[in-house]
C-alpha cells in the first residue's frame, strides 16, 4: 500500500506549516495583527501579493486568513476570513459581491440589489452588528485582464460608504502573479493598492524538497517513498519549464504514488516519475482543472480531443464546437452555447494559446510530447467532469 491519505497532496488541502513562507506570514502580521487591538477604530489595510504560478501565494494567505480570524475569535471579536477568487466564484462584479455577502452576511443576501447596493449594505451591516471583515482576494490580474469592470476601486474605497466611520473591513489581500495587471489600471485605481507589494519568489531545489517531505509523512505509508525521489522531483521543478511551481510537484507526487500503486509496487521510483513527467505538462495543473466551471471543462476537453484526432498543435474554432457537441452528447449535457466564451476564459487561465480563430493550442507542450500529454489530460478532465 502506497498512500495513507492522498487528500495531503489535494490542491485544496491548507497544511498547518508552510515551509519558506514564514517571512511573508510575519510581513502580512505586521501590517493587520494590531487593527484587533481596537477593530472599531482600524482603518482598511489594502496589501498586495505577488509572485508567479505555484508559489505559495494562496495557500499562505489562506493560513494567514485562518490565523487571522481565530486570534480575533480569540480576543471575542466576531471576525471573518472570507477567500475570493474569480476563477472559482464568478468572473463579474456582481456574481463575486454576492458571493461575498452570502460568505460574510447572509441574512442580508438580496439578489435584487445591485452591486453598489450588496457592499453599501454589507457595511452598515457590519457596523450595527459590530462585525468585522478579513477579504482576500485571490487571482486580481485573471479579473482585470478578463472583465471590464473594476472591484479594486470598489474595495479599496469601502471607507467612502460611510466617511468618518471605520468600514469594519480591516484588511483586504490582492494576489497576482505580477504587477502586469497595473497597466490596465487607471490612476485613482492604481493609488489605493500602495506601491509596495509583497514578493513571493519561485521556490528553489532545496525549498520544493521541504515542503514535499512536509507532505510525504501525511500522504504516503512509511518507506513508500524516499528522498531520492523527492529530489528528483525537487530537481524537475526548480527547472525550466516548471521554474518552482509546487503545484506540478504535487501533482508529479500523486500521480507518481498512483502508478506505483497500481503497478502493484511498494514504494514509488524514479521510473514512476519519469513515465507521469512524460504524459503530464506544467502547463495544467490539477487546480486548474478544478478551478474550471463543468462548461469550461467540457470545451477544454473537446480541445483536447480536437488536438488528438487533427494530431496538429493547433485547431480551429470550428473543430472546436463541432468536438464540444459530440462531447456533450456524450456525457448528456445541455448544448454549451458560448463556446466563444469558454475558450476566451481558457486563454486568459492561460491554459490554452489562441494565435487566431483557426489556431487554438494547448500552451507549452511540444509536438512531440502532445499525444501523450493529451491522453493524460482527457483522463483527467473526464474524472472532473464525472465529480461535477
Amino acid at each position: 500500500m502506497i498512500f495513507k491519505d492522498k487528500e495531503k497532496l489535494s490542491p485544496r488541502y491548507i497544511p498547518e506549516n508552510l515551509p519558506h513562507r514564514e517571512d511573508q506570514i510575519k510581513t502580512l502580521k505586521s501590517f493587520l495583527w494590531n487593527s484587533l487591538q481596537n477593530p472599531s477604530k482600524a482603518l482598511l489595510q489594502v496589501l498586495q501579493i505577488m509572485g508567479d504560478v505555484g508559489s505559495g501565494k494562496t495557500v499562505t494567505t489562506l493560513r494567514f486568513g485562518d490565523e487571522f480570524q481565530k486570534e480575533a475569535i480569540r480576543r471575542k471579536i466576531n471576525l471573518k476570513h472570507v477567500y475570493i477568487n474569480p476563477k472559482v466564484h464568478g468572473s463579474s462584479r456582481i456574481i463575486l459581491y454576492r458571493y461575498l455577502v452570502q460568505e460574510a452576511a447572509p441574512e442580508i443576501f438580496s439578489a435584487n440589489l445591485s452591486a453598489e447596493e450588496l457592499l453599501i449594505e454589507l457595511i452598515r451591516h457590519l457596523q450595527r452588528t459590530n462585525r468585522y471583515l478579513l477579504i482576500s482576494f485571490d487571482e486580481i490580474d485573471y479579473f482585470v485582464k478578463h472583465s471590464k469592470e473594476s472591484v479594486i476601486y470598489d474595495l479599496t474605497r469601502l471607507n467612502e460608504i460611510s466617511p468618518g466611520r471605520p468600514t469594519c473591513v480591516l484588511g483586504i489581500i490582492f494576489t497576482a502573479r505580477s504587477t502586469k495587471f497595473h497597466e490596465k489600471l487607471d490612476r485613482a485605481e492604481l493609488s489605493t493598492l500602495g506601491a509596495f507589494p509583497i514578493r513571493f519568489d519561485s521556490y528553489s531545489s532545496k525549498e520544493v524538497f521541504d515542503i514535499l517531505e512536509a507532505r510525504v509523512g501525511g500522504a504516503f505509508q512509511p518507506r513508500a517513498i524516499t528522498n531520492d525521489v523527492l529530489e528528483y522531483i525537487a530537481d524537475i521543478t526548480s527547472s525550466s519549464p516548471v521554474n518552482g511551481d509546487v503545484r506540478y510537484a504535487l501533482d508529479l507526487l500523486l500521480y507518481s504514488g498512483t502508478l506505483a500503486s497500481n503497478e502493484g509496487a511498494e514504494a514509488v521510483n524514479q521510473e514512476h516519475v519519469r513515465k507521469v513527467v512524460n504524459a503530464t505538462h506544467p502547463s495544467i495543473t490539477d487546480e486548474d482543472i478544478l478551478n474550471l466551471s463543468e462548461k469550461g471543462r467540457v470545451v477544454l476537453l473537446a480541445i483536447a480531443r480536437a488536438l488528438k484526432r487533427a494530431k496538429s498543435s493547433y485547431v480551429s474554432l470550428r473543430e472546436i464546437r463541432s468536438t464540444c457537441g459530440i462531447v456533450c452528447e456524450e456525457y448528456r449535457l445541455k448544448k454549451i452555447d458560448e463556446i466563444e466564451e469558454q475558450v476566451q476564459d481558457l486563454a486568459d487561465r492561460d491554459i490554452i494559446d489562441i494565435k487566431s480563430l483557426t489556431s487554438i493550442g494547448i500552451s507549452g507542450v511540444s509536438t512531440e510530447a502532445l499525444e501523450r500529454f493529451l491522453d493524460k489530460l482527457v483522463d483527467r478532465i473526464r474524472i472532473g467532469i464525472d465529480k461535477s
